[in-house]
């Protein structure tokens, strides 16, 4: 194995996705389902397949689906998520905390899953990072060390999102966080869809 292809893919990843639109979404997706184990590993299994996809087969998909599509249906994608959400955050009670507590939420929820992976999938895809792990393996670095590298960097931005949800939401009541992230959504969503990010 290549360990430089290895440390280049993981610091690439994780510098380029700190602060991005995936620790947003999982951040809100922890606050909005309170399921974080199920939130973070939908989150690292669409990132790690788009990793994959980016890796081995990125080039066949952006000639399939042009970057401009891809971006368009991960914008709407955000817009829709961020109208759910602010659905969420008017009927939800005012509750200031996003823990679980003993018999409030099941410790997996498959539509916290579900919607967190899809969000994600479409999200990432012919995004900056997996066409930086494209660039990598076009480049002439070996696959493999390229998408572990990548997707173990995309499961730790992850985790410290999930991490950070939970901790946000002990803080701002749970309503308010919704609100905010739904916002940042829509936002997000009309900003990709416009080609501005």
């Amino acid at each position: 194995m290549s360990w430089e292809a290895f440390w280049g893919a993981f610091g690439l990843v994780l510098f380029a996705e700190l602060g991005d639109k995936t620790q947003l979404a999982v951040l809100s997706q922890t606050c909005k389902f309170r399921s974080p184990w199920a939130v973070f590993i939908g989150a690292s299994l669409a990132l790690t397949l788009v990793t994959a996809l980016g890796a081995v087969a990125g080039q066949l998909l952006s000639r399939v689906i042009p970057p401009q599509v891809l971006r368009i249906i991960a914008g709407v994608a955000f817009v829709v998520m961020g109208i759910l959400t602010w659905r969420d955050s008017r009927s939800s009670e005012e509750d200031p905390s996003c823990e679980l507590t003993e018999g409030s939420s099941p410790l997996w929820d498959w539509r916290a899953f579900a919607s967190t992976f899809g969000l994600l999938f479409v999200a990432e895809l012919g995004d900056k990072t997996q066409l930086a792990v494209m660039g990598m393996t076009g480049g002439g670095a070996l696959p493999w060390p390229v998408f572990l590298g990548g997707s173990l960097a995309l499961s730790a931005v992850t985790g410290a999102a999930v991490v950070g949800g939970q901790q946000l939401c002990r803080m701002v009541p749970r309503p308010r966080m919704l609100m905010v992230a739904a916002v940042l959504f829509i936002a997000m969503g009309a900003l990709m869809t416009a080609g501005l990010i």
